[in-house]
C-alpha cells in the first residue's frame, strides 16, 4: 500500500509494504516556521560535533538525547547543498551522503538538529564540522576480544571498510574440525597499511605461531629459538625490505588487583629485540642488554632507523619480584641507525626522555614522511592500554619538540594507535565512553602537527557499542581488504611450521 501525506508543507510518499520500500523516494523537509534557536551544540550520541571528517568516511549516524515529539536532522554546505533525515535515530542516506562529502570537501559544513516541544515550537541546534580534503584509508583491522583474562571464548580478527558499514572477520578462534576448542590469536598488523598486500597475526598454543601472509599465501613460522626469550610478539614489519620484520620477545605476565581503580597490570620480566629474516630463516638481537627492557619496535618510513621502548629494572640488574616494583618501572623511547648491508644497528640514543618526567612512553610510530613520533605516555608500566591516565602524545623529530595531542585526549584511556598511509589521519583505542571497552577512534593529524576532536568510528546503528561487550584490540589501518580467506590460513595451521636458525 502507498499513501501519501503532508509532512512539514511538503509532499512525501511513503511505503507501507517493506517490499516496496526500494523503490520509493522519501523526502524530508526542515521546519521553517515557529522555530527557535538555540546557542548550545546539538545533544547526539555518538558525539559527532566539531569534528574534521574525512570526505569518504562512511555516514556518521547518531540518536538524538533531547526529549521531544519530533526531530529533523540537516547537513547543509556554504553552497547551499544539504541532506537531511528525521527521527530520533538519525540514518543518513548512504548515496547522498558521499555526494555531499564530494561536494563539500576542504569546507566547512553545518549540522542542524531540529527538536519539537509538546507546543509543537521547534529549537535549532547547530554544529560547525570540516570535511576534510585528505581521505582515509578505506579500511582498518582489529581484534575483537571479550573481557576475559584467562579463558578463550570468541575471538576474531575483523576487517572493516570505513566507507562503508561493511564488516568481515579474517579469522576466528575455533578450529574447523572442533569448534568448542577455542585458542588464543593476537594482533594482525599490516604491512605500510597493507599497500602490498602484505600481513602476519600470532596463534598461541594450538598450532600457534606467527601467520606471514603475502598476497593469498600464507606461511607459519615458529621464531623461538634457544637463544630468544620467545616468538615473535610486537612486531614491526620493515617498510622498504619485505623480508626483514623486527620484533620483540617477552616473558610477559599478568598481576591483578583486589582494590583501586585499576582492575589489572601487564608487565615483562624480561624482553628484548630481534631481527628475523625471511629470504635466510635466520633471528638475530638488536637488543638484548640483560639490565634493560626493551620492547614495541617500530621502523622509521625510509627503514634506516628503528625505534623501541627501553626500561630499567627499578633496582639495577635485579629482576626478582618485579611485580612488587610494578609502579617503578618507566620507559623511554630510543632509536638506532640500521646499515642493511651488514644488518647491524648503532648504539641507541634517546628521543623521548619519558622517565625524566617520571612517565613511561610506550608504541613508538613514526609518520609515513618520517617528521613526527606518535606514542602513548603514562605514569609507570607496559601496558598502557589498562592505565587511565594514558594519553597520545607526538614528539616532532625535526625539533625535538613533546606534546600531547590534547584535542585528541580524553579523561580515560587512549592507548593502540596508527597512521593512515597519508600521514593525516590517526586511529586509536579509547575507553573514554564507559571504562571497560576499548572504542576505535580517529582523529585529524594537520601537516603542522596538531589533532582535530577525536570521533568514535560510525556504525550504522549509532547504539552499536553500548550492546556490544568487546573491546576493539589494535586497530590498524589498510588501503584494502586482506585476501587470504579462513580456509587459506587453516591450511597453514595444518602445516608444519617452518623453523629458523639464531644468528649470533
Amino acid at each position: 500500500m502507498i499513501t501519501t501525506l503532508i509532512k512539514y508543507g511538503i509532499l512525501a510518499v511513503v511505503c507501507g509494504a517493506a517490499s516496496l520500500w526500494t523503490g520509493c523516494t522519501r523526502s524530508v523537509s526542515v521546519p521553517v516556521d515557529a522555530v527557535a534557536e538555540s546557542s548550545e551544540s546539538p545533544a547526539i550520541s555518538p558525539d559527532y560535533t566539531s569534528l574534521v571528517i574525512p570526505p569518504n568516511i562512511a555516514p556518521l549516524n547518531f540518536e538524538i538525547s533531547a526529549p521531544g515529539g519530533g526531530y529533523v536532522a540537516e547537513y547543509k554546505g556554504a553552497d547551499g547543498s544539504s541532506i537531511t533525515a528525521d527521527g530520533k535515530t538519525i540514518k543518513w542516506d548512504i548515496d547522498k551522503w558521499r555526494d555531499f562529502l564530494a561536494t563539500n570537501a576542504g569546507k566547512d559544513v553545518t549540522l542542524n538538529v531540529y527538536v519539537k516541544d509538546d507546543s509543537g515550537m521547534w529549537t535549532k541546534y547547530s554544529a560547525v564540522n570540516h570535511v576534510a580534503s585528505d581521505s582515509i584509508d578505506s579500511y582498518f583491522s582489529y581484534r575483537l576480544i571479550e573481557p576475559s583474562y584467562t579463558m578463550y571464548g570468541l575471538l576474531t580478527i575483523n576487517q572493516r571498510d570505513l566507507t562503508s558499514f561493511d564488516e568481515s572477520v579474517i579469522f576466528n578462534n575455533t578450529y574447523n574440525r572442533d569448534e568448542t576448542r577455542g585458542f588464543c590469536i593476537n594482533c594482525h598488523v599490516p604491512r605500510n597499511q597493507y599497500q602490498d598486500g602484505k600481513s602476519q597475526f600470532h596463534v598461541r598454543q594450538f598450532n600457534g605461531g606467527t601467520y606471514i601472509m603475502d598476497g593469498k599465501n600464507v606461511t607459519r613460522v615458529n621464531l623461538k629459538t634457544d637463544s630468544t626469550i620467545s616468538a615473535g610478539v610486537y612486531q614491526a614489519w620493515h617498510p622498504t625490505d619485505p623480508n626483514l620484520i623486527a620484533y620483540s620477545v617477552n616473558d610477559t605476565h599478568q598481576q591483578f588487583f583486589l582494590k583501586d581503580n585499576q582492575k589489572i597490570e601487564v608487565l615483562d620480566s624480561s624482553s628484548d629485540v630481534i631481527l628475523y629474516d625471511i629470504e635466510v630463516a635466520e633471528v638475530s638481537h638488536i637488543a638484548n642488554d640483560t639490565t634493560l627492557l626493551e620492547t614495541f619496535p617500530a621502523w622509521s618510513p625510509d627503514g634506516e632507523r628503528i625505534y623501541y621502548s627501553v626500561a630499567r629494572y627499578p633496582d639495577g640488574t635485579d629482576k626478582t619480584n618485579v611485580e612488587h616494583r610494578f609502579d617503578q618501572i618507566r620507559y623511554d623511547i630510543v632509536s638506532r641507525k640500521f646499515d642493511r648491508a651488514t644488518k647491524t644497528f648503532s648504539e641507541p640514543d634517546t628521543v623521548v626522555y619519558a622517565t625524566s618526567r617520571q612517565r613511561s612512553a610506550l608504541l613508538p610510530r613514526i609518520s609515513p614522511d618520517g617528521r613526527y613520533l606518535l606514542f602513548c605516555e603514562a605514569d609507570h608500566g607496559t601496558f598502557h592500554i589498562w592505565h587511565k591516565d594514558s594519553d597520545l602524545y607526538v614528539t616532532d623529530l625535526s625539533t625535538g619538540v613533546t606534546e600531547p595531542l590534547s584535542e585528541a585526549n580524553s579523561d580515560n584511556v587512549d592507548s593502540y594507535h596508527s597512521w593512515s598511509s597519508n600521514g593525516r589521519w590517526i586511529v586509536f583505542s579509547s575507553r573514554r565512553d564507559d571504562g571497560s571497552y576499548t572504542r576505535p577512534y580517529i582523529t585529524y593529524f594537520s601537516p603542522e602537527g596538531k589533532a582535530s576532536k577525536a570521533f568514535v568510528v560510525p556504525q550504522e546503528d549509532p547504539g552499536y557499542y553500548h550492546r556490544l561487550m568487546k573491546s576493539y584490540n589494535v586497530p590498524e589501518f589498510m588501503v584494502g581488504p586482506v585476501q587470504p580467506s579462513r580456509s587459506d590460513i587453516l591450511k597453514a595451521m595444518e602445516s608444519d611450521a617452518e623453523t629458523v636458525i639464531y644468528r649470533p
